[in-house]
């Protein structure tokens, strides 16, 4: 009696790669790279920034539910006024940034990209996100020389734990779980404003950032 062949085994399917290795993939196309940069002309620039700006584009099945502790607080006449803050937005569209700093047309198209993803990505709602970039925005641009988070070590941690008080701990690790839940390149773009701005307002942005994660929470 002559043995079976073992039935052959299956390769699992490598995980399709997220918004930030997508990106990362095609900055290492070359011909990409010289439609980015417009050495190919104007349309194969638009085109390649239309290529860029679909990876960072979350999937539209991808909205976040709504949670119970938020739904209750909603249906209670007291509490909804307060909840409908924190109450998150169900596609990337609904966030409506304006990035007057931007370099060019394409790098605000970029950026507006990038913080929606990652808006989206933390569950933050659409008014209290454009109201906090706005804000960051608008306070960046009056940061004295010298007197940024980046230029002053320790002074981030020092001005959250006067603002915090017995707090501070679980404020940290609240926004620490919103960046956690951001796209690397949505995390990174966050930490370098952190870094850029001074520790009051960088304060005030992680008790911002703290509070959406608080709302998102199951």
């Amino acid at each position: 009696m002559t043995e079976e062949a073992p039935a052959p085994t299956q390769t699992p399917e490598a995980p399709a790669p997220s918004p930030s290795e997508a990106v990362a993939n095609l900055q290492a196309d070359k011909e990409w790279t010289a439609d980015f940069s417009g050495t190919n002309g104007r349309q194969a620039q638009l085109r390649a920034v239309e290529r860029k700006t679909a990876l960072l584009r979350p999937a539209e099945d991808a909205s976040p539910a709504v949670p119970e502790h938020l739904k209750e607080a909603l249906e209670d006449s007291s509490t909804r006024p307060h909840a409908e803050r924190y109450v998150p937005a169900q596609s990337p569209e609904e966030y409506k940034f304006t990035f007057n700093d931007a370099e060019s047309f394409e790098h605000a198209k970029e950026i507006t990209s990038l913080a929606q993803e990652t808006a989206f990505a933390v569950g933050a709602n659409p008014q209290f996100a454009q109201a906090t970039v706005k804000h960051v925005q608008e306070r960046i641009a009056r940061v004295a020389e010298g007197a940024s988070v980046d230029a002053n070590p320790g002074s981030l941690d020092a001005a959250i734990e006067a603002r915090y008080g017995s707090k501070a701990t679980e404020t940290i690790e609240a926004a620490g779980e919103a960046l956690a839940a951001m796209p690397e390149q949505g995390r990174q773009w966050v930490q370098n404003t952190l870094r850029t701005l001074d520790p009051e307002t960088a304060t005030w942005f992680v008790g911002r950032l703290a509070s959406t994660r608080r709302a998102s929470r199951p």
